[in-house]
């Protein structure tokens, strides 16, 4: 499976206005590759710096498998194939120097995580358990400006 994006490439630095205190537009994504048996796929986006400790910034789930993108600014508008956010997109803002945010993609065995809104990391990563047919990531960078 494969995420990538036309916003910014695999370990390079995220755009300004993708960032909470800039435009906080949610960038655009793109995916292929879910194994067949894919019935849902989840979305999440988290700062890996120590400093951060896994701080969530965006979580989506019941992604239809057959939507195979998301536009720019999607977070702002409604996401498509009956994806629900359980965060709402909040987008990179480090308390200072670069940081390191992971936008991964889950493809899972089940339709719904039967989440609620405002769940945390932990109750997802608890709810997708045994459930992850497979995943990929896309990392990307955050400079905090001055």
């Amino acid at each position: 499976m494969r995420l990538q994006s036309t916003s910014f490439g695999h370990g390079e630095e995220i755009p300004q206005r993708h960032g909470k205190k800039i435009r906080n537009v949610s960038p655009q994504l793109a995916w292929d590759g879910a194994p067949a048996e894919t019935r849902s796929l989840a979305l999440s986006l988290v700062d890996n710096d120590p400093v951060a400790r896994r701080y969530l910034h965006w979580l989506v789930s019941d992604l239809n498998p057959a939507v195979t993108s998301f536009e720019e600014g999607a977070a702002a508008r409604g996401l498509p194939g009956g994806a629900r956010e359980l965060t709402d997109y909040a987008g990179p803002f480090p308390p200072s120097g670069t940081h390191e945010y992971d936008f991964t993609l889950y493809a899972l065995d089940i339709e719904t995580t039967g989440l609620s809104v405002g769940c945390t990391l932990d109750q997802f990563s608890r709810a997708i358990a045994g459930h992850v047919l497979a995943t990929a990531s896309l990392v990307g960078t955050f400079t905090k400006k001055r």
